[in-house]
């Protein structure tokens, strides 16, 4: 029975992680089958190039991943192969240890996606980072039904801000409206805060800045 269950164990902790290998490709042809690679696109679709130590939460288990914004997934390599991370539970938060990030998962609009967290607690602060490839001048197709071509890039869109409250609602973060409309109840305190501080929606220090005012 010991042996049953150790072997169960063993099982459960190298299915922990999603065995899908990354292809590295797109298609871009419907007739000819022609494939785009990354090493085709100028730029990098990844947050880091480079593989750092991370683990799912759910998981002991520290395997060197990193995260594609193009793609919205997570990559991770073992044993010199790369696979993609099941975007599911129970692999909804990613901790980096070097350097330190924490993306989440979370369903905003019916949309699964990672979010970087920013800020922590009762109230969280989310970033969203996309990234599109763009196509070379005065190409007017797609481009996943682009011919191969080495002028094309991939570009970053900016980045976007939510919050998630403590009942789990989510609200993008363009101007004070939206925090006022999402707690009524803290108005009077809002404002005199919005008063003694410069708060810019587009600035990921002030909007640090007033989730942790909003936790205490």
């Amino acid at each position: 029975m010991k042996n049953i269950t150790t072997a169960f164990l063993i099982f459960l902790i190298s299915f922990c992680y999603s065995q899908q290998e990354v292809s590295y490709q797109m298609n871009t042809s419907a007739t000819k089958g022609e494939a785009l690679k990354y090493s085709d696109i100028q730029g990098s679709p990844y947050l880091n190039d480079n593989f750092s130590p991370a683990k799912a939460t759910c998981c002991n288990e520290i395997m060197p991943m990193r995260y594609d914004t193009y793609t919205d997934e997570i990559e991770y390599k073992k044993e010199g192969t790369v696979y993609t991370l099941l975007k599911e539970s129970p692999y909804t938060r990613i901790e980096f240890t070097n350097p330190k990030l924490v993306l989440t998962l979370e369903d905003i609009d019916h949309k699964p996606g990672y979010f970087i967290v920013l800020a922590d607690g009762k109230n969280s602060l989310l970033k969203k980072i996309t990234t599109k490839i763009e196509a070379p001048s005065g190409n007017k197709n797609p481009v996943s039904f682009a011919k191969k071509d080495t002028n094309s890039s991939f570009r970053r869109d900016e980045p976007v801000y939510y919050v998630k409250t403590e009942k789990g609602t989510y609200r993008l973060l363009k101007n004070k409206k939206d925090i006022l409309d999402l707690y009524p109840d803290k108005t009077a305190e809002l404002n005199s805060f919005f008063d003694s501080n410069k708060i810019k929606f587009n600035k990921e220090e002030s909007l640090i800045k007033l989730i942790s005012f909003l936790n205490k």
